[in-house]
């Protein structure tokens, strides 16, 4: 997160009344679990992973958001950390329209090869009627230690649709644009789908399949997830939701391929008025709750 965004939301919280505050809250966390089987390898990578969203609705029109996730991955012998924190803030009008503003970070950090962190800003549109939400964003990236006069572009949207009973489905497209002096500029785009389906007595279907394609090596990355996620309240007074997903990644690079496959275990909070039966850090989370890059969408999608 960019500290001028940091500060326009803490000026706009600020400026209001205090009786306005804490209208609507919701949020949910994750507590994943994960095994992963990767082809051409006799270890497997192990997952552990927290996230957490969590977004405040003044009833004034403003509304902003967190989005907190972390992971570590151990294969024996070498560790690999990844992390994310986006926070937004918008204003809903009147006719379903908003406008807003996004300031994230990921990061990534390689036992033994040192960390590199890229910070993302920019600007949100979206529109909402009768069950559909369509949203834009356009904005920019920076990476740590990346020569100067390199430029980072991200735009993307995507769109969700609620209307009918017990579902959900969503579209998300975006493109990560490289451009340097003299040199021809670099896409890497990425394109999901993913839904939902409520069954009863607390059982929920979820799925998501994504692909990212990187032009200049012609490199594509394929994830497929599907799973079952559990309601416990149905059954005890817990308020939690357990999950069961099982993914696949193919990456294949110029005629070079490879796979791995994942088996992930959720615990899900919910908080307030937010539904956990997707669980966060999913396939088709990364879909129905985009991220504003395609760089970061990439890293969080697979494994």
């Amino acid at each position: 997160m960019t500290p001028r965004y940091l500060v326009i939301s803490t000026i706009l919280a600020s400026a209001l009344p205090l009786p306005l505050l804490a209208q609507t809250f919701d949020g949910a966390v994750t507590l994943g679990y994960g095994e992963t089987n990767v082809s051409d390898t006799d270890s497997d990578v192990t997952t552990l992973s927290l996230a957490g969203r969590f977004g405040l609705d003044l009833g004034n029109g403003l509304r902003f958001g967190l989005d907190l996730a972390t992971a570590s991955l151990d294969d024996g012998d070498d560790d690999v950390t990844r992390s994310f924190a986006g926070v937004t803030g918008s204003y809903g009008f009147q006719n379903g329209a908003s406008l807003g503003l996004y300031g994230e970070q990921a990061r990534l950090d390689l036992d033994g090869f040192g960390d590199a962190t890229m910070k993302s800003y920019g600007l949100t549109a979206g529109y909402e009627a009768e069950g559909a939400l369509v949203t834009g964003f356009y904005g920019e990236s920076d990476i740590d230690d990346l020569p100067s006069g390199i430029d980072l572009t991200d735009f993307g949207a995507s769109f969700r649709y609620s209307g009918f009973a017990n579902g959900l489905v969503g579209v998300n497209l975006q493109r990560t644009t490289l451009s340097a002096d003299g040199f021809e500029d670099v896409d890497l785009d990425v394109l999901g789908i993913a839904g939902s389906y409520d069954l009863q007595a607390g059982w929920t279907l979820f799925g998501g399949l994504t692909g990212a394609s990187l032009d200049v090596i012609d490199a594509d990355l394929t994830t497929l997830g599907v799973g079952v996620s559990y309601d416990l309240s149905q059954a005890t007074q817990a308020n939690a939701v357990v999950s069961l997903e099982l993914a696949r990644s193919e990456l294949d690079v110029m005629g070079l391929d490879g796979h791995g496959t994942t088996v992930r275990l959720g615990l899900s909070i919910p908080l307030g008025g937010r539904s956990a039966s997707v669980p966060l850090g999913s396939v088709a989370d990364t879909v129905l709750n985009p991220r504003h890059s395609a760089l970061s969408s990439t890293l969080f999608s697979a494994f």
